[in-house]
């Protein structure tokens, strides 16, 4: 993808999904089916993963069910645009989610448990197939003691095989640092702790549960491989892997009468949200977004993390929200536009309560 512009400040970068609207000009006709895009897949050799890595990883993801903490998280993405950078107060407890706090901005997300409807095996299960883990020793963040865990691309040569850095907290299992590393060997991401109080309660659990169960049946209406199958036949575009290679691991339906589609395609380190509504792009309203270009069809760009992309193709609206590198996110975007034709519609809805929930699909141990 050429970009044109100057990256735009960076903002929250999980809670910034629960503010994301979707400028839709709603067609209530019905339209042509729009091609399905498809992502290649890259065999290469196995990953090999240390028991004792991917236990650390496992507790990790399971830590914020347990666990509350307060603290100062400072972030960081690198891209061709630029670096950008945000400190921000993070507060969190299994019953109520996390809040982010910055920029004289308050986002929250909520409670996750949500079983992913496509692949149920979890985040680091998918990690385990897609990259070696192995312990990278110990260390201290923010003045506690933690275990490093490295995750790598099997095959690939010594100074690009780094794909991500994990430092968990030994007493809760929190993951208080995060690295995640392109494949020119070049850090993209990074989250840490600079300060941190962290406090476990036993029946945190339980309430997390119920919690999440309150705040997620808007975007309740999974979707399973017939489903999905019938969603292609009605025109909807739902590859079944991105580039990357990213799999479909999550479908939903959500938004007033079902009308937005939310895929998810993950590797278990890079994420990136597909959302699909019937109608034609609000460019009005593209306040804060950038004009750029994709094979010869124009997108709008917010250059921050969750990078961000919306355009409009054969009568639906796509936006791609995405935790990943730069690299990636464009393969995305061409593989999309792959099967896309052009389409118009006609008054603006926005993605409802349901991205409350996404911000656990694109970082897992948040």
């Amino acid at each position: 993808m050429r970009r044109l512009v100057p990256a735009v400040g960076l903002v929250l970068v999980l809670g910034s999904l629960a503010l994301l609207v979707l400028l839709v000009v709603a067609d209530e006709g019905q339209l042509a089916p729009s091609g399905q895009a498809r992502g290649s897949k890259e065999d290469g050799p196995l990953p090999v993963v240390e028991e004792a890595a991917r236990r650390l990883l496992e507790r990790g993801a399971a830590a914020p069910a347990t666990a509350s903490y307060t603290g100062t998280q400072f972030m960081s993405a690198w891209s061709s645009e630029g670096t950008t950078s945000q400190v921000l107060e993070v507060s969190h407890t299994p019953a109520d989610g996390t809040t982010w706090r910055g920029g004289g901005k308050a986002v929250r997300t909520a409670a996750h448990s949500a079983d992913l409807s496509i692949l149920g095996d979890g985040a680091v299960a998918l990690m385990s197939r897609h990259y070696s883990l192995a312990l990278g020793g110990s260390a201290r963040v923010a003045g506690r003691s933690v275990d490093v865990v490295e995750a790598s691309r099997p095959g690939a040569a010594p100074a690009r095989a780094l794909a991500a850095r994990f430092w968990l907290d030994r007493v809760t299992g929190l993951v208080l640092r995060r690295e995640v590393y392109d494949r020119d060997g070049d850090r993209v991401r990074a989250s840490a702790f600079v300060d941190v109080i962290v406090d476990a309660d036993p029946d945190a659990g339980g309430k997390a549960d119920r919690a999440t169960e309150r705040a997620g049946r808007a975007w309740s209406s999974t979707l399973d491989g017939a489903a999905l199958q019938r969603m292609r036949s009605a025109g909807w575009d739902c590859p079944g892997r991105l580039p990357g290679p990213l799999p479909l691991v999550d479908a939903r339906r959500g938004g007033t009468g079902r009308q937005i589609v939310h895929l998810s395609y993950a590797d278990g380190i890079a994420s990136i949200s597909v959302f699909q509504q019937r109608g034609s792009l609000d460019r009005e309203h593209l306040r804060g977004y950038r004009r750029d270009t994709v094979d010869g069809r124009d997108v709008w760009v917010r250059a921050e993390i969750p990078r961000r992309v919306v355009w409009s193709a054969g009568g639906t609206v796509y936006t791609v929200v995405a935790d990943a590198p730069e690299r990636t996110v464009d393969r995305a975007v061409d593989a999309l536009h792959e099967g896309a034709g052009n389409g118009a519609g006609s008054p603006m809805d926005r993605l409802g309560r349901g991205l409350d929930r996404v911000g656990s699909w694109f970082n897992p141990f948040e």
